[in-house]
Formats: C-alpha cells, structure tokens, sequence
C-alpha cells in the first residue's frame, strides 16, 4: 500500500507554520510514502517542494486548495490559479473546468464548522460528477468526518484523507493508502479517478 497525506499547508501558502524543509523527515517520520502540498489558491507557489523532492528523493506532489461560493476545493493533476479563475466561483463551475483538463476536484472537509458561512454542507449532495470526497481530515473532529463519510456513501462516491495540515506535528495525522506507489502528480490524478484507495487515520499519531 502506497500512504499519501493530500491536504497539506506550508508556509508558502501565507497560513500555515510549515517550512517545506520539514516535510519530508517529518513525513519519512510518521510512515508515509508522499505528501501532496495544496496551498490554497495558488499551484505555482509551491514550486520549490519540486527541487527539494528532486534532492531527497521522496515523492512530493502538488495540488491547489481553491475557495469557492460554498466551500473548498481540492484540486489535482492540473496546473491553475488565480490566473484561470478568481476565488469566489460556484463549486460546480470550478470542478467541471478543472474535470474537463484531466484533473480532479474534490470537496474539502464539507461538514467543517465555523468557516463563515463557506461550510458546504448538504449542498454538496447536489454537485454532479465527483469521483470523491474528503471523508476523513486530520484537523476535523469525527462528527464532522463522519457527516462527509455519510454523504459520500449517499453520493456513491469514494473518500480520500488528508492531515489538513498547517503545523508539522499534524502532517500526516490522516492519509489516503492507494492499492500501487505513484510517480507522479499525473499518476496521482489517474489513481483518484480509478478508486482503488481509501482514506486512513495514522497510528504514529495516537
């Protein structure tokens, strides 16, 4: 089984604590096999994680946290920013533009609380051609992953899990484990939408 944390932050995002030169001891550390950088809003900003997987050897891959009408959004396997669109759109508008490049979008702690107003909620059973959600968020309490673990279920869809990360002892608190390893971004992109994965607390964090 290959472990990947999806949703982690560092400092080049503006919100996070995280240096990136943290991210792979830490992640050799705790037992995962990679780590996906979503800085929100932003893939060209973490371009630097590129020369350091290149150093280490250790597969570091890069997606986008984007922020839409109702909530967040992951994004994979394409590059975009605030150059193809600006925050603020609605979430399916998003997913189709992202979709239709090869890439895939998946909704971000759905259930969270307290994210003024942005909490996507039951909307998100309205969304069409998800290939998953994100069921199980390192940051989150369990009601809240479990409401998103229900409305995957609901939806017929898949659930992919990430530390949500914005402090390096968090990193890798939850992960997605894919049934074969991965190169790549693009590999990464191909194993979402195939669905042979599943979402996975940490035991070096409990």
């Amino acid at each position: 089984m290959f472990k990947i944390d999806l949703h982690v932050h560092t400092v080049l995002g503006g919100d996070s604590l995280i240096d990136p030169d943290e991210i792979v001891p830490q992640a050799i550390k705790v037992g995962l096999d990679a780590v996906c950088i979503t800085e929100h809003h932003s893939y060209d900003c973490s371009e630097v994680l590129v020369e350091i997987s290149r150093k280490s050897g250790y597969p570091l891959f890069r997606g986008m946290e984007y922020r839409a009408a109702e909530g967040h959004l992951l994004v994979y396997g394409v590059r975009c920013g605030r150059g193809d669109f600006q925050p603020g759109l609605p979430m399916q508008k998003v997913a189709d533009w992202v979709h239709a490049r090869g890439g895939v979008a998946i909704p971000a702690h759905p259930y969270q609380k307290g994210l003024l107003g942005e909490c996507l909620a039951d909307r998100v059973l309205k969304l069409k051609g998800l290939c998953a959600l994100e069921t199980l968020n390192g940051s989150l309490t369990f009601q809240e992953n479990q409401r998103a673990s229900e409305a995957a279920g609901r939806l017929g869809i898949k659930g992919i899990g990430g530390s949500d990360a914005h402090g390096i002892h968090v990193l890798g608190r939850a992960y997605t484990c894919f049934s074969a390893p991965l190169k790549n971004g693009d590999d990464l992109a191909g194993a979402l939408l195939e669905g042979k994965y599943f979402p996975c607390w940490n035991d070096f964090h409990f």
